[in-house]
């Protein structure tokens, strides 16, 4: 414990610890030798505890004790850890196109939702089905745009919501995941890394695609909670901010002619409780050109 307080204190890292060890960092009692109030959290909302100025940050990566309590900890977070359930995620997102020999230059602005609905399909086994939705808005203005001008080619032309409904879909379990078009029935251990920092849980993830998405093609995200909160094993679907950025190929709309690239994007939201907290703007939105995404789509689950 002495040793562990002392790497807390001191910044070092010491990424074999497990989650029960990390987990004696004491939030409270870290915040109380640096002289600072204790998190606490009451109907769900964590306070803030901030380091004095001349405190260190405490970090400390930890690792669990079975991929099972693993893979709990992710379904917490990014989902919820009950048999059946629906997740909304919503978002803002720049794309930049990355044109060889050009400047890297911001082309539009989107802001959508990733939906999905997970169940429980055998022991630890869980199948998810969703699609995400994003409209998108003008690079400085925000407003909503039917149109663009692509800066690397000068034309103008229409720019399209971004609605994927294809995916097949994905198989959860301790062993990590597998795409439901994939062939074998191997699973793909994911890159989930957690760590403390000070009062809040922060994974690091890079996300597991389909089999058929080819390069290029990476996605990877930082999704942080309230500690205090993820301490509360009883808890089963944990608040979540998220932010990350991907790699992808050009969108047949931005008509890139003979420049060869690829396009980047980075962006930042939060999980929801359901499509009723959606801003009002987008609900409009969404509720007038595709109110039929405003649910997943069950009848991809065989079951």
């Amino acid at each position: 414990m002495l040793d562990i307080m002392k790497r807390a204190l001191t910044g070092e890292v010491d990424s074999g610890l497990t989650r029960r060890q990390a987990m004696t960092i004491p939030a409270a009692g870290a915040a109380t030798v640096l002289g600072a109030s204790a998190v606490k959290a009451d109907n769900h909302v964590a306070a803030t505890y901030m380091p004095p100025a001349t405190g260190r940050v405490i970090s400390e990566q930890f690792s669990f004790d079975d991929p099972l309590e693993k893979m709990k900890a992710e379904f917490r977070l990014g989902r919820a850890w009950e048999d059946e359930a629906d997740v909304l995620l919503w978002y803002f997102f720049t794309m930049f196109i990355v044109a060889e020999g050009k400047t890297v230059k911001p082309v539009v602005r989107y802001e959508g939702i990733e939906f999905s609905h997970h169940r429980k399909i055998g022991e630890n086994l869980f199948e998810v089905h969703g699609h995400n939705t994003s409209y998108p808005r003008d690079v400085y203005t925000g407003e909503f745009i039917e149109d663009m001008v692509n800066p690397i080619t000068g034309k103008t032309h229409g720019v399209t919501p971004t609605i994927l409904t294809e995916d097949p879909g994905m198989i959860y379990g301790p062993g990590g995941k597998r795409p439901l078009d994939r062939k074998g029935a191997e699973f793909t251990e994911t890159y989930s890394v957690f760590r403390v920092e000070d009062d809040m849980i922060k994974q690091e993830e890079i996300r597991v695609p389909p089999d058929n998405w080819f390069t290029p093609f990476i996605e990877t995200s930082h999704n942080w909670t309230p500690r205090a909160m993820f301490e509360d094993e009883s808890i089963t679907r944990l608040p979540m901010g998220t932010s990350g950025g991907y790699v992808f190929p050009y969108p047949p709309w931005i008509e890139m002619e003979d420049n060869p690239g690829h396009m980047f994007a980075t962006w930042s939201g939060k999980k929801l409780d359901g499509v009723h907290q959606l801003p009002e703007s987008y609900f409009e939105k969404i509720e007038a050109d595709n109110p039929e995404l405003l649910v997943v789509d069950k009848s991809k689950f065989k079951g």
